[in-house]
């Protein structure tokens, strides 16, 4: 018969476990949006659909999706945590 080692590790009422790492790698890409009569160029984070930024110029916007692309600066937090947030994917205004 095999004995199964026991938890040494104690959780109290209220203890948080540590959030799971995100399954897919995170990617940035670049969208077109028109509001009224400007055309505006969104960089939206995938696969948490957050509005990273948002610029006038196209090349703007590339190249902060293409710097995130490259480097994957949020990559260990799940993504920009969610109090940084400046646009949600369901308000573009």
């Amino acid at each position: 018969m095999v004995k199964s080692k026991t938890q040494k590790v104690r959780f109290h009422k209220g203890d948080k476990r540590p959030g799971g790492q995100l399954e897919s790698k995170l990617a940035y890409t670049v969208e077109m949006i028109k509001e009224g009569r400007k055309i505006l160029w969104y960089v939206v984070e995938k696969p948490t659909e957050n509005i990273v930024g948002k610029y006038f110029f196209e090349e703007d916007a590339d190249k902060l999706a293409d710097f995130q692309n490259k480097h994957n600066v949020w990559q260990n937090n799940g993504g920009i945590p969610r109090f940084l947030w400046n646009w949600t994917a369901g308000s573009f205004e």
